[in-house]
């Protein structure tokens, strides 16, 4: 009986020494890393490609509690087209004057996200879990950049397509103090994408008057996301 008594005073001593240590120095927590996205299901069908990125979020504790909410954002490119053209920059009573340029159309995704955090270690090993939700803006723009203007700005510039969706996910990640306060950061997120339309790339093709015409493909938008990245604690 007395075995049990010690047994059941050792453990409950070292379950609150455990409890105080995951609690101890909880603080906010800047996360940046780069992005490389897999489409999958039907997303993967419609889409051919690789997107990468950035993303970053910053995580606030609830008390000394191994729970945080926070936000953040992620942008990825959806890949870019160049095309040399004869591009018209004038229109007047002379007539239609025309130089040589360059059009370039980027596609990109930006999501715009709110997350719950469990981190139930404070040590120099943390792992953690997300679950988030948010919006994403798929969005193509084209420019077109004069040669003969020195600094080769863009004179034109088009916002050519814009789709908005909404997205559930779940993420799993570690990270390693390499610092007092910084660390080093790996992530995995799984994305549940609603329906969204966006560009199909190998359908672009340039006119006379520097406008672009293209299809429009629509399909959920499901992945997986890869991050590696550094984390710090303030």
């Amino acid at each position: 009986m007395k075995k049990s008594i010690v047994f059941l005073l050792q453990a409950l001593m070292l379950l609150t020494a455990a409890s105080v240590s995951i609690a101890q120095n909880r603080s906010v927590n800047l996360n940046l890393g780069l992005q490389i996205v897999q489409p999958m299901g039907e997303f993967s069908k419609e889409y051919s490609g690789v997107p990468v990125g950035v993303a970053g979020s910053l995580s606030l504790p609830v008390r000394r509690s191994p729970v945080e909410f926070g936000f953040g954002f992620a942008w990825n490119s959806m890949g870019s087209d160049d095309h040399d053209i004869i591009a018209l920059i004038n229109q007047d009573a002379t007539g239609d004057q025309f130089a040589k340029g360059r059009l370039t159309i980027r596609n990109t995704s930006s999501r715009y996200i709110v997350h719950a955090r469990f981190r139930p270690l404070n040590g120099k090993v943390q792992p953690y879990a997300d679950l988030f939700t948010g919006l994403e803006v798929f969005k193509t723009k084209s420019d077109i950049s004069i040669d003969d203007i020195s600094d080769n700005a863009a004179l034109f510039e088009n916002r050519d397509h814009m789709d908005m969706t909404f997205f559930i996910g779940w993420a799993a990640g570690v990270r390693v103090r390499v610092a007092s306060a910084v660390f080093i950061e790996g992530r995995f997120e799984s994305i549940n994408g609603s329906k969204a339309s966006y560009v199909d790339r190998e359908s672009v093709e340039v006119n006379n008057d520097n406008s672009i015409d293209f299809e429009l493909r629509e399909s959920l938008t499901n992945r997986f996301v890869y991050q590696l990245g550094v984390a710090f604690g303030f």
